[in-house]
């Protein structure tokens, strides 16, 4: 009776054997058949060097970035820098055929005991087919594909020869392809030259370089480091007396300084990589062509300008910077990023006060550029904005954005509510959890300087959004793989974006002086920081034509903030690409009037706005009453003065004259050659503006200037 069961269950098991490998032979042979299984190509395994083509919007190659474009033969380094990688790696890789059935097996008991796919069982020759041929998916057809091309490669190539095109196709961080690339970029040392420990670094990191290169966390890195090493003992590569020597050899690393890491190829082929859902490390070694939306001579201006940027932290070192320029449709033409921080999400300051408030509001029909608001401390249920400074008291929602008050931005908020202002931002990605703070900049989870130009395109494009696109096209052994119909969507009311790009408009004259261009243009300045310091400066603006970000980040100085170097460097490269050119002006859509506002009728709001100032009205959202136009006769008359013109102006009773040149500031009366205008004041505020006339000299000649109104 036993032996009769023992051989039911002997001819069941054989069943059970045969019923499974001939389940996996059709499994297999469906996968090799099916339409979306990948054969091995040679090509992709014996070019070293970077196929990829990368175009601009005139069909020039971009320059290259460092895509790990050197190759080291293996005979060409130590024995041990190879050692580790097969130590860690795949410690049988000299014994399989390039699947390891035991390790698989291991992983599996693994993976069920633990209920996920935690752990992988991919050989060396594995790694390699994924890294040249498929993408990272970890789905069964992805792995069966997988294991079938490395036994094929396995029986064309030897294992060194194998070995050697793995080392030169690993990902490393840092942009770097290879391990010739890695050890100059971490070790600034030919792979040939790498020491036993630097060695067994670079083997441990490449499980997940953001986690366990040197520079990223030190604790971690020597840990991994280690263990590579423990395993190279284990495995009878090194002595006992070389791990000793390798563990206690300290670290150094070479800190990171590529000022054109990350350039606009690089950000090209990230987009295109996500946009064909391919690795990157693929994408950048295949025969792909990719145009973009690259403007040469902007990206000359571009890097030009930001290369020669010499803004230092407070120990002296370069800042990170960010420079991005994209048409008002979303058409990246230029960029420039220098430093890790570069393309982090990190919080935006004041620039968040456009576009998460005051055009919301303005949309909503909730204020006017002429709105009364007082700048006053107040407290939101423990929240206390404050403007960094003595607040200014009653004033308005134009000025509020011109000197960058924060009070009039968070009360302008708190009336929008959170939900109303989410209601636009998610367009943007921003998603919900934000609280009052929004209005300072304080955005949930950060943002990139690719998502802050979406949204101040938007208020130049009229309220449309387009995403920021590097890749106009993808194609393939000439078949188009992607072609760019990126559509925009409505987020913003055309006529609030106008009235906000006015009010951004005047900035100049507030906390963005120092971006001086003789054209018109929006700009408005944001920094994150205490008074011992900054961490983030910027600004973003845009002409009719584009919108650009100049992005700061560091352990800066306050000297260092928004008003200062990234206004600066917008002027410098805005200049530079319009040259001799100059963009048209901001015009004014259907449905907006200018009205000159009548003082009596906001006096019952506690402000008293002074006769002959104009501001722009949604004309559904207008004062219900307006000033009568005065026509004044007053003239200031110009007397010879040495070398210079003294202005003699007429007195009106109650009244002060002031003189301003054309930045803004405070004049004698005695002046020399110039742009200069007058400006007549009550006790607290400005109630006429005479337009800007030019005094000739050696002439002493200025002409006399008639007080019209309309200014």
């Amino acid at each position: 009776m036993t032996k009769k069961i023992f051989k039911i269950c002997l001819i069941v098991l054989c069943g059970i054997l045969l019923f499974t490998s001939l389940s996996a032979l059709i499994f297999i042979t469906a996968v090799k058949n099916s339409e979306g299984y990948t054969r091995l190509d040679v090509a992709r395994l014996n070019d070293a060097s970077c196929a990829l083509t990368v175009l601009d919007d005139e069909g020039n190659v971009l320059q290259a970035a460092s895509f790990g474009d050197d190759r080291q033969p293996l005979e060409a380094l130590h024995k041990y820098t190879a050692q580790a990688f097969v130590a860690v790696e795949d410690k049988r890789f000299y014994s399989h055929h390039g699947v390891d059935v035991k390790r698989i097996a291991g992983a599996l008991v693994h993976n069920l005991k633990r209920g996920s796919f935690a752990e992988g069982a991919s050989t060396i020759s594995q790694q390699l087919i994924k890294n040249t041929h498929l993408n990272s998916g970890k789905n069964l057809k992805r792995k069966v594909n997988e294991a079938l091309l490395a036994l094929q490669l396995e029986k064309r190539y030897s294992k060194d020869k194998i070995l050697e095109m793995y080392l030169n196709t690993i990902y490393f961080g840092r942009n770097a392809y290879g391990i010739e690339r890695a050890a100059n970029v971490y070790f600034d040392k030919s792979a040939a030259q790498l020491t036993l420990s630097e060695s067994a670094v670079l083997a441990g990191m490449i499980k997940a370089p953001n986690v366990y290169a040197p520079d990223k966390n030190a604790d971690k890195c020597r840990e991994r480091r280690n263990l590579v090493l423990d395993l190279m003992y284990e495995q009878r590569f090194i002595t006992s007396r070389q791990l000793e020597q390798a563990k206690a050899e300290q670290i150094n690393y070479r800190p990171y300084h590529a000022v054109t890491e990350k350039n606009y190829r690089y950000m090209a082929v990230m987009q295109a990589a996500e946009i064909l859902g391919v690795p990157y490390e693929q994408l950048v070694r295949s025969d792909a062509v990719i145009e973009t939306y690259c403007n040469g001579a902007w990206q000359n201006a571009v890097s030009g300008a930001a290369c020669a940027d010499c803004t230092l932290d407070k120990e002296g070192k370069l800042c990170d910077l960010s420079f991005l320029v994209c048409t008002n449709d979303g058409r990246a033409a230029a960029c420039y990023f220098r430093g890790e921080s570069a393309l982090r999400k990190k919080q935006i300051g004041s620039t968040a006060k456009p576009f998460a408030v005051y055009t919301p509001a303005m949309c909503e029909r909730l204020i006017t550029q002429a709105s009364p608001v007082l700048d006053a401390p107040v407290d939101f249920g423990g929240y206390r904005p404050d403007d960094m400074g003595e607040c200014c008291g009653w004033t308005t929602i134009k000025d509020s954005v011109v000197r960058s008050l924060n009070i009039p931005a968070v009360k302008t908020l708190n009336s929008l509510g959170i939900d109303c202002a989410m209601k636009y931002l998610q367009k943007f990605g921003i998603e919900k959890g934000q609280n009052l703070s929004l209005a300072l900049g304080n955005v949930e989870g950060g943002m990139d300087v690719v998502q802050l130009a979406e949204c101040y395109a938007a208020l130049a494009n009229g309220g449309v959004r387009y995403p920021v696109r590097f890749v106009k096209s993808i194609s393939a052994g000439g078949k188009i793989l992607y072609r760019d119909k990126s559509e925009g969507e409505r987020v913003f009311d055309p006529k609030a974006c106008f009235l906000m790009t006015d009010m951004l408009r005047a900035t100049t004259k507030g906390t963005a002086k120092q971006f001086r261009v003789p054209f018109a243009a929006a700009i408005k300045t944001g920094t994150v920081g205490t008074p011992q310091g900054n961490t983030q400066a910027l600004a973003a603006g845009y002409t009719t034509d584009f919108t650009f970000v100049a992005w700061y980040s560091g352990d800066m100085p306050n000297s260092v903030n928004g008003g200062s170097a990234p206004c600066t460097l917008s002027a410098e490269i805005v200049k530079k690409i319009y040259g001799d050119a100059a963009p048209a002006p901001f015009s004014p859509p259907q449905g907006v009037v200018r009205l000159q506002v009548d003082g009596k009728a906001l006096a019952d709001q506690r402000l008293q706005i002074g006769k002959g100032d104009y501001y722009w009205f949604d004309k559904n959202n207008c004062p219900t009453e307006k000033a009568t136009e005065t026509t004044y006769d007053y003239v200031i008359k110009t007397v010879p003065c040495g070398d210079k013109v003294r202005l003699e102006l007429p007195e009106v009773a109650g009244m002060t004259w002031k003189i301003y040149n054309s930045d803004g500031e405070i004049c004698p009366f005695t002046v020399g050659s110039g742009t200069y205008c007058a400006k007549l004041w009550s006790e607290t505020e400005c109630v006429y503006t005479t337009p800007f006339v030019q005094v000739m000299l050696p002439d002493k000649k200025l002409w006399d200037i008639w007080v019209l109104p309309g200014m």
